[in-house]
């Protein structure tokens, strides 16, 4: 039973529940935005029927706790500020990875902004913290929250099961990991997961009113490490912000002295000596990994 109640297995059921439902919901219905809502409605279901399962308090597992208003309003700016952070990550992995996703979005979106961005946005920033800083780092950070929020971000960012996603998935998951701790409320990274979600499509959208944009990007290794190089103050200034204002919002919490323990070594000593992850939570990020590979594959040889 008490495997039963790992971040371990969990990670690893997520991963077949997923793709049971990827590949049952596709036999049937055609409609690429449907399924992607049904398929995080069955996730909702399962992952609420988990923690029942195993008698958890849901409210306390999940931090269902208020959020201020003043740290909704940082939560929003955050959610902008962050963006050149994660971007500098995406143009970092666009020189070794496929771009698997950028043209499907682009296609879904200029065909209806609305739905795109409940099935894009909103079902994610909801279902996937849930899951993620729900009830995976909720276990994890039972060792200490540093392992949680790494492990638990590596495993966010590979369950994307592409590369170039990976690059600045594993990085926002860290600021939601962390984020989480310093509002002590699960609301806060399913706002900032939603929002920075959110922002993303519309500007896809507002990249297919104007395509003479978007074809002004190029391609070429060189240009993108020009590109990198004349991104990064600006990736450095968004680190900056993006760290100001977590705590600024730990402030408003009251968690800010708690958060500033965790780089004290005489502090970090006295953590339960607990293993943050198991053999079924390698398994499941070695699965994802797999998947990455073989996509990775197909994509150069299309």
């Amino acid at each position: 039973m008490n495997y039963f109640k790992s971040s371990g297995f969990f990670c690893l059921f997520f991963v077949f529940i997923f793709w049971f439902f990827n590949i049952f919901l596709a036999i049937f219905i055609p409609d690429s935005q449907v399924i992607t809502i049904l398929i995080y409605l069955g996730l909702i279901v399962v992952s609420l029927a988990y923690l029942t399962l195993c008698r958890k308090d849901i409210p306390k597992t999940l931090r269902l706790h208020k959020v201020n208003l003043w740290s909704v309003f940082l939560i929003l700016i955050l959610s902008v500020v962050v963006r050149p952070l994660t971007g500098f990550f995406s143009l970092l992995g666009n020189m070794f990875f496929q771009d698997l996703v950028s043209s499907s979005i682009t296609q879904e979106v200029s065909s209806g902004l609305m739905i795109v961005l409940v099935s894009t946005a909103l079902f994610p920033g909801i279902v996937e913290e849930l899951i993620f800083r729900g009830i995976i780092y909720s276990d994890m950070r039972k060792a200490n929250p540093i392992k949680g929020i790494l492990l638990s971000s590596l495993f966010f960012g590979i369950a994307h099961m592409n590369f170039l996603q990976f690059c600045y998935a594993f990085v926002l998951g860290i600021i939601l990991g962390v984020l989480l701790e310093a509002a002590d409320s699960l609301f806060a990274p399913m706002l900032l997961h939603a929002a920075f979600n959110g922002t993303s499509l519309i500007l896809t959208y507002l990249m297919t009113l104007f395509p003479s944009i978007s074809d002004a990007a190029t391609t070429g290794t060189d240009i993108h490490l020009t590109t990198l190089i004349a991104f990064l103050p600006s990736a450095i200034i968004s680190l900056i912000l993006t760290v100001l204002l977590i705590a600024a919002i730990a402030h408003l919490n009251g968690r800010l002295g708690y958060m500033k323990t965790w780089f004290s070594s005489r502090i970090r000593k006295t953590w339960p000596k607990e293993k943050a992850a198991s053999i079924s939570y390698f398994a499941a990020v070695g699965i994802c990994f797999f998947f990455a590979v073989f996509t990775e594959l197909l994509a150069s040889i299309a």
